[in-house]
């Protein structure tokens, strides 16, 4: 489907997937506010998974992995992973 830019695709697929607090998004960190205010103001979760930026700021499986446990330990039932490629801020492309 089409919508009028990023912002508006990005909080329509939150209110699809945001229920309630223990649902929740992973975020890479940094992040860009769009993805932290929207999961907040529609009251979900929102999980950080941190780039590396030694590597240039690259997304590492172990991280990934470490953040989902860590949701999953705290009953946050993670229904997303955003993407952002490039990445807003950093300029890193998968």
């Amino acid at each position: 489907f089409l919508t009028d830019g990023a912002s508006p695709a990005v909080q329509m697929l939150l209110r699809a997937l945001l229920r309630n607090e223990q649902d929740g998004i992973m975020v890479p960190i940094p992040q860009y506010p769009l993805y932290s205010g929207g999961i907040q103001m529609l009251g979900g979760s929102m999980v950080n998974y941190y780039l590396d930026e030694e590597a240039g700021w690259a997304s590492r499986v172990e991280n990934l992995e470490a953040s989902l446990q860590e949701a999953r330990d705290r009953g946050i039932n993670v229904r997303a992973l955003v993407v952002i490629n490039p990445g807003n801020p950093t300029g890193q492309c998968l």
